[in-house]
C-alpha cells in the first residue's frame, strides 16, 4: 500500500468512530430539544438529571464491560462468561435503581425510566463490540434507526395531546430497544454467541474493568453533582437553560467523544508500541481537539442570539456566558481524554482513577463553593468545572505518560494483560 492509501486507511476509522459518536449523540439531542420545546426550562431540567443518571450508570458499565471486552480475549469462554454475567448484573442494578429514583414521579414513569436505563446500557455494549470489531460504520445504521424509532415515538404520542415527561423517557427506551436489535444484527456472527454465565474469569475482568469503571464513572457524576447544586441553588428551571446551553454546544462535545473512543481502541491494538510514539499520537489528537472546540465554541457563542430560539422553542432565552463555558469545558474534555485512555491502556489504570477523582472533586468543590456560598450566577458553573478537568489533564500527561516516555520510570506489568488471561490481538 502506497503512504497516501495508507494514510487514507489510518484515517477511514477515525472518521466512522467520529461519524458513529455523532449518529449517537443525535438520539439523545433530539430528545433534550423535544423536552425544552415541549417541557420548557424546568422539564428540561427535569429529563436532564433523569437523564443524567443513566449516562452515570452506562459508564459503569461501559468501563467495567466495554473496556473489558476491547482490551482482554473475549473469544476466551472463561472472560466471555465473565463479561456476561458482569452485564448482566450491572445493568439489573442500575434498572432497579432508576426506578426507585423515578419513583416519585409515578410508577409508568418509573417503569419506563428503569426500560430505558437498561436499554440504553445493553445498546451501549452492543456499539462498543461493533467499535472492538473496528465496525466503526455500523454505528450510524444503529443510532440512525434507533432515532427513527424514537422519533416514530414521540410523533405518536404527541397526537393524543401535549407531550409530556413520560413520553420523552418511553422514547429513549423504544430508540435504545431498536439500537440493541440492530447492533445485534450488525455483529460478526462469531459475536453473536451466547455465553452462559459464569464467575471463574470474573477476578482478570474486575482488575482491569473495574479501574476503568470506576474512572470513566467520575465524570458524569461530578456533571450530574453540579446539576444537583444548581438545583439547590436556583431550581429545575435553571438546572433547565445550563443544560440548554450545554445541548447547544454539544457538537464540540461530540468531536471529543468520537475521537476519544477511536484512540482508546487504537491504543489498545498499538499497545506494542513504544510510549514516545504514542504520547505524541495522544499530543496531536488532544491539541487538534482543543483547536477544533475553541473554534465551535466561539461559533455557538455567536450564533446563540439566532439560532437559540429553535432549541428552546422561544420558551426562554440561551444563556451565552454558559454556552462560551460548555466550550471550554468541551476543550478541557480534549485535553484530559487522550491521556487519559493511553495511561489506562499502558497500565495505569489507578493513578489515572486517583487523578480524575481529585480533579473532579477539586471542580465540584469549587462549585459548590461559588454557587451555594458566594451566590455565583449559575451561568459560571461550566467554567469552573473546566478549570479542574485541564488541571486533571496536565497532571496525568506530566506525572502519569512524561516520565515513561524519557525512560525515568520502569515498564510495569499492566492490568489489562493478566497473566493468566490473552488481550485481543
Amino acid at each position: 500500500m502506497n503512504r497516501v492509501g495508507g494514510a487514507a486507511a489510518t484515517r477511514l476509522p477515525a472518521i466512522g468512530a467520529l461519524t458513529g459518536q455523532v449518529s449517537l449523540a443525535l438520539g439523545s439531542l433530539m430528545l433534550q430539544v423535544v423536552a425544552a420545546r415541549a417541557l420548557g426550562a424546568e422539564g428540561l431540567g427535569q429529563f436532564a438529571l433523569l437523564f443524567g443518571y443513566v449516562v452515570m450508570a452506562t459508564a459503569v458499565s461501559t468501563g467495567l464491560v466495554g473496556d473489558s471486552l476491547t482490551v482482554l480475549d473475549r473469544h476466551s469462554p472463561a472472560v466471555r462468561s465473565a463479561l456476561v454475567t458482569a452485564a448482566v448484573a450491572t445493568i439489573a442494578i442500575a434498572a432497579t435503581t432508576a426506578f426507585v429514583l423515578a419513583a416519585h414521579l409515578g410508577w409508568v414513569t418509573a417503569a419506563l425510566f428503569a426500560l430505558a436505563t437498561a436499554a440504553f446500557m445493553a445498546a451501549d455494549l452492543l456499539r462498543r463490540t461493533l467499535m472492538a470489531c473496528q465496525r466503526f460504520w455500523s454505528l450510524v445504521a444503529v443510532d440512525g434507526l434507533a432515532l427513527v424509532a424514537a422519533a416514530a415515538t414521540l410523533l405518536v404520542a404527541s397526537r393524543s395531546g401535549p407531550l409530556s415527561l413520560a413520553h420523552v423517557v418511553a422514547a429513549l427506551a423504544v430508540g435504545q430497544l431498536t439500537a440493541c436489535v440492530v447492533a445485534t444484527r450488525c455483529l460478526p456472527v462469531e459475536e453473536r454467541r451466547l455465553a452462559r454465565l459464569g464467575v471463574a474469569a470474573l477476578p482478570s475482568v474486575l482488575r482491569f474493568g473495574g479501574w476503568r469503571a470506576l474512572q470513566q464513572f467520575v465524570r458524569p457524576t461530578m456533571l450530574n453533582a453540579a446539576r444537583w447544586l444548581v438545583l439547590l441553588a436556583a431550581g429545575h428551571a435553571a438546572v433547565g437553560e445550563l443544560e440548554a446551553a450545554r445541548v447547544f454546544v454539544a457538537p464540540a462535545m461530540l468531536l471529543v467523544q468520537g475521537v476519544a473512543s477511536y484512540l482508546f481502541a487504537s491504543y489498545a491494538a498499538d499497545r506494542d508500541q513504544p510510549v514516545p510514539v504514542l504520547l505524541r499520537r495522544a499530543d496531536r489528537a488532544a491539541v487538534t481537539m482543543l483547536a477544533g472546540c475553541s473554534l465551535m465554541a466561539v461559533a455557538a457563542a455567536l450564533s446563540a442570539p439566532l439560532l437559540g430560539p429553535i432549541l428552546t422553542g422561544g420558551r426562554f432565552d440561551l444563556a451565552v456566558l454558559a454556552v462560551l463555558g460548555w466550550g471550554a469545558y468541551a476543550a478541557s474534555c480534549a485535553a484530559v481524554l487522550p491521556y487519559g485512555s493511553l495511561a489506562a491502556v499502558r497500565g495505569a489504570p489507578a493513578r489515572v482513577l486517583a487523578l480524575r477523582v481529585v480533579d473532579s472533586a477539586v471542580a465540584v468543590l469549587a462549585t459548590a463553593v461559588a454557587v451555594l456560598m458566594m451566590g455565583m450566577p449559575f451561568t459560571w458553573v461550566p467554567w469552573v468545572l473546566s478549570a479542574g478537568s485541564f488541571l486533571g489533564g496536565y497532571l496525568c500527561r506530566t506525572l502519569l505518560l512524561a516520565p515513561r516516555a524519557s525512560g525515568a520510570t520502569r515498564s510495569e506489568p499492566t492490568p489489562s494483560e493478566p497473566r493468566d488471561l490473552a488481550v485481543n490481538p
